[in-house]
């Protein structure tokens, strides 16, 4: 249903300058979208239609006509659209990347800080932090990062300010305008003047690196308007930010306790602080055709307000959204803005504020407080901060007392006898992870893992698909978390049969329930307890030789499977490949054959339309080449060709395939609900409800691929913990935590999350360090004992298998007490390469994080190592050796597209005039997870080219989400620990 957009003639600028909060909050409880008569547009004020406004610049246009920004500061890249917006940004952003930050700005910045430190210190207690401390060190940084040698920190501030109040300028105040003019023709004097000094200067700046970009020359207009947005936005973003993070933390003092323990928080203070407010408020666009948004009709040229400070307090987002917490759950905010015109300044803005100035701040001024006669006060709506901010202190440290001040309060690094004694139960990666991150907040911690199988790994070994070798390769890292980082691996002690909860509580200080979700969730329809009907987790635990699984059930010809997650490709996949490309997998070849050696006909059906579907796109692509499977598409009309969805574009390919002979038909039926299970002694037919009415699908076998379940003696409610602490002693991860939802990678990142609050429990004391931990019981298997079962797995494979699973745990444990099996000397915990080998980093980026994460990668390798690093903008595929290993490091850009310096490489792959058999590469992909449809697109795409182009693809497919706390370059290294793995495990073979 669609309808016209509400007007909202109760909103007043002055009430949206002084607190727009509690106006946004109304607007977003009655849609989000509204006409507002006093701002002459539609304001947008919830997260999604925010959200969607950013995915579509073809509908929603940064080119607004009577645009008061191109009035105030000229027409700048933040008011186009690609092409034209792409070739001025990729123009500005050589100077403001990663790594430009590292190795040049971060330095200025800390020299600057410090400088205007001093300053503020002389001006004594109930100095302004805002207009004494963050606006001209924020003006001074951007002064040298832009290269205006010409003018003062004093005028930059000055012309942000009037020029900022000119593209707020909705009073439409004809001396706001004015000084803007002025500051306009000012900049124009100065810009103008340092162009000839840095033609004639190189340097490291701005406009030194603009003059020197190869093949393309920016008209001086554009550099004028460009360089007015940087000064805008360039130095308010920091300083506000700045100003409000300090202002959070000082009436916040629990928080502040917290972070000041804990110095790796100052990233998470950074972004909770403007997610909590959002220095850029608001931005315009402009709607190019007749639209619809939230059910909104919009008309072509209707003008919107973006309200970011609303979209980052929505409720249907954030828990308590109108509160400062940097212990929430971390999801991705706006205030950086999304799709093509995230801000380019945001590596700036984080090195200046949570890297340098708030741990300065924070760490050299003693007592540091608000002032008890002069209040703060904060107000914007366009752009949001503090205008006062006065503070008192009652000393100062020396910077090598601070530091060390500092060192002292690092994460529980030498706690003594503060280190818990701690037991994971579940090796799986929700327990493999929890275990990894307490092993680096706690380095002197007894820490046990407890296994309910003799076999590590859970549903790494058990629960992913059998030819999904790379993903099941993530267990090479946990290997290493028990060979050479002293976490005991106690397996085959089942909770609740061989240990009880209690008894665990009573033996460890910090107790992780990581046992995950065993049962299929029922098709809860009449008829779903007939014979014939299958969970998909079992048909999964078949393939891949579960120990407590019975014999595997004969399927008929033709199966319909329910459910669209990924958890349903798999099933798929599985039951339609054909044998012979089960190379290098562990599939159990006995079972596959009885489950899989009559299908011909498998039905694929979901409630959902493409674009809303579950699964991985990735896995929709994957079903596409199977050889010898017609897929047929019900259920859709006519599927949108214009690229914007990755899922609608993976359903579409499907109708590309036509093999030469037909062994399986896949059938994907969209937008049905199952309706009933007809049959009297068995199975007989599926009854499904849709648009059209019912549809029935005659079948010999059904399978449900719709979740998990808990078993009754799970030990607490799935879900009813999102921040995993039931209550200090005692925590859950994994889908006990969260539910049965979330990827390995989701894994790692919460575990980190779990390591931090079982500190802040430790340190506080509400945990006691007292106990002795659980005595060894004879049947228990140490990782030793899994090595030895590993051991004749891996001889026992048959030609063109990994493995040879053991079948039964009595199998398992003889193996594990065989002293005639001898596994190899297990390998160093150094990150290197194999000896003999090369390797070369492949890095495609557009703003810098993916070239960022391949230095970092290359120097983890050491400088003796045979690496090298290409950049894909001017790598042929016929550079490439396939006598070196590549890595390749990606981010995606835009709507899911390769970025754009790397196309030409990708298009060279696509023409089908490159053969790059035999070279081997790994993958690691970077994106933005709030983009669910597009999310690690670009890499996917040169993954696939790649592939297509002869390459193999090995180890586990990499993902960074980029809009989450989590280091790029940690989670590459660790990722890399499981390519390096694999590597010398190949080389040894």
């Amino acid at each position: 249903m669609t309808f016209d957009a509400p007007v909202a003639d109760w909103v007043r600028i002055p009430d949206l300058y002084t607190d727009p909060f509690p106006l946004y909050e109304r607007l977003r409880s009655e849609g989000g979208v509204h006409w507002v008569p006093q701002v002459g547009r539609y304001l947008i004020t919830s997260y999604a239609a925010v959200h969607e406004t950013e995915l579509d610049q073809e509908v929603y246009s940064a080119d607004e006509e009577g645009s008061l920004q191109i009035r105030a500061m000229g027409h700048s890249m933040l008011r186009r659209d690609d092409p034209e917006h792409y070739r001025e940004r990729t123009a500005w952003q050589p100077a403001l990347r990663p790594g430009a930050v590292r190795r040049t700005w971060t330095e200025v910045f800390q020299r600057n800080a410090e400088r205007y430190l001093e300053e503020f210190l002389s001006r004594g207690p109930e100095a302004d932090l805002i207009w004494d401390f963050a606006a001209p060190y924020a003006a001074e940084n951007l002064r040298e990062i832009i290269g205006l040698h010409n003018a003062s920190q004093e005028d930059l501030q000055r012309w942000s300010q009037t020029m900022i109040d000119a593209t707020g300028n909705y009073a439409d105040d004809p001396d706001v305008w004015a000084a803007g003019l002025a500051s306009y023709e000012e900049v124009d004097i100065a810009l103008d003047e340092m162009l000839r000094w840095h033609q004639d200067n190189p340097n490291a700046s701005l406009l030194s690196q603009l003059l020197r970009i190869p093949d393309y020359e920016m008209p001086l207009e554009r550099i004028r308007a460009n360089v007015k947005m940087t000064i805008g936005g360039g130095l308010n973003e920091p300083r506000d930010a700045l100003g409000v993070a300090a202002w959070a933390l000082l009436t916040h003092p629990e928080q502040r306790a917290a972070v000041e323990a804990d110095p790796s928080r100052w990233q998470s203070v950074f972004d909770e602080s403007i997610r909590w407010v959002a220095p850029i408020g608001l931005y315009s666009r402009q709607v190019t055709r007749d639209t619809v948004l939230e059910g909104v009709r919009l008309p072509r040229g209707a003008k919107l307000g973006i309200c970011i400070l609303s979209a980052n307090r929505d409720e249907r987002v954030w828990d308590r959204p109108a509160s400062f917490d940097i212990h929430r759950e971390v999801k991705p905010h706006l205030a950086f803005g999304k799709g093509v015109h995230v801000c380019l300044g945001a590596w700036v803005a984080r090195a200046e504020v949570a890297d340098v100035a708030l741990p300065l701040l924070f760490g050299r001024l003693e007592g540091l407080g608000l002032s008890a006669t002069r209040t703060p006060e904060i107000r914007g709506w366009v752009f949001r901060g503090m205008t006062r901010l006065p503070v008192t202190w009652t000393g100062t440290r020396a910077p090598a007392e601070a530091a060390q001040a500092e060192d002292s309060r690092a994460p529980m690094e030498d706690t003594g006898d503060l280190a818990p004694r701690i037991v994971v139960v579940g090796s799986g990666p929700a327990g493999s992870f929890s275990a990894q991150a307490l092993r680096r907040t706690f380095p002197t911690a007894p820490i046990d893992v407890l296994e309910g199988l003799p076999t590590p790994y859970g549903l790494v070994r058990y629960g992913v698909a059998a030819d999904h070798q790379g993903t099941k390769s993530v267990a090479r890292q946990f290997e290493r978390l028990f060979l050479h980082e002293d976490v005991r691996f106690r397996g085959n002690l089942r909770l609740g049969h061989d240990v009880s909860l209690e008894e665990l509580r009573r033996a460890y200080d910090v107790v992780v329930l990581a046992t995950g979700l065993q049962s299929d969730a029922p098709l809860p329809v009449q008829g779903a307890h007939l014979p014939r009907v299958h969970g998909a987790g079992r048909i999964t635990r078949l393939l891949n030789s579960h120990p407590d699984e019975d014999e595997a059930p004969r399927l008929g010809p033709t199966v319909v499977v329910v459910g669209h997650g990924n958890v349903a490709m798999d099933v798929a996949r599985m039951l339609a490949r054909h044998p012979d490309d089960l190379e290098d997998s562990d599939v159990a070849d006995e079972a596959r054959e009885r489950l899989c050696g009559s299908v011909r006909t498998l039905h694929l059906v979901g409630r959902s339309d493409p674009a809303s579907a579950s699964f991985d796109p990735v896995m929709v692509r994957e079903l596409a080449t199977l050889r010898g499977v017609r897929h047929i598409v019900h259920g859709v009309e006519a599927l949108p060709a214009d690229g914007k969805d990755a899922r609608v574009e993976a359903v579409r390919s499907l109708a590309d395939v036509h093999p030469r002979q037909e062994r399986v038909r896949i059938e994907w039926w969209f937008g049905l609900s199952p309706l009933d299970i007809q049959g009297t002694e068995s199975l007989e037919a599926v009854v499904f409800e849709g648009p059209d009415g019912e549809v029935v699908l005659p079948a010999d076998d059904l399978v449900t691929a719709i979740g998990f379940a808990a078993d009754p003696d799970t030990p607490v409610e799935p879900g009813s913990t999102p921040d995993g602490r039931v209550e200090p002693g005692l925590y859950t991860a994994g889908w006990l935590r969260r539910g049965p939802r979330g990827t390995i990678p989701d894994q790692r990142l919460d575990a980190r999350s779990l390591a931090r609050a079982v500190a802040e429990d430790v340190s506080s004391g509400a945990v006691e360090v007292s106990r002795t931990g659980l005595p060894s019981r004879a049947h228990e298997v140490s990782f030793e004992g899994w090595r030895r079962i590993d051991l004749r797995e891996r001889l026992a494979a048959a030609p063109g298998r990994q493995r040879a699973k053991l079948p039964s745990r009595t199998a398992q444990l003889q193996a594990a007490t065989d002293d005639s099996l001898l596994p190899p000397e297990p390998a160093g915990v150094d990150l290197r390469l194999p000896e003999g080998q090369a390797m070369t980093i492949l890095f495609a980026t557009e703003s810098g994080g993916a070239e960022l994460v391949a230095t970092d990668l290359h120097r983890s390798l050491g400088e003796d190592a045979d690496v090298q690093i290409r950049d894909l903008d001017g790598t042929a595929p016929a550079d490439l050796d396939p006598g070196r290993t590549h890595l390749l490091v990606c981010s995606t850009y835009g709507d899911g597209e390769v970025p754009t310096s790397a196309r030409p490489f990708h298009a060279a792959l696509r023409s089908g005039e490159h053969d790059l058999t035999g070279l081997r590469y790994a993958v690691f992909g970077m994106g933005d997870r709030s983009y669910t449809r597009t999310y690690s697109r670009g890499s996917e795409l040169i993954d696939e080219a790649m592939a297509a182009a002869g390459a193999t693809r090995f180890g586990e497919y990499g993902r960074h989400d980029a809009s989450g706390p989590d280091a790029a370059a940690e989670a590459a290294v660790e990722w890399l620990q499981g390519v390096l793995a694999e590597l010398a495990e190949v080389a040894h073979a």
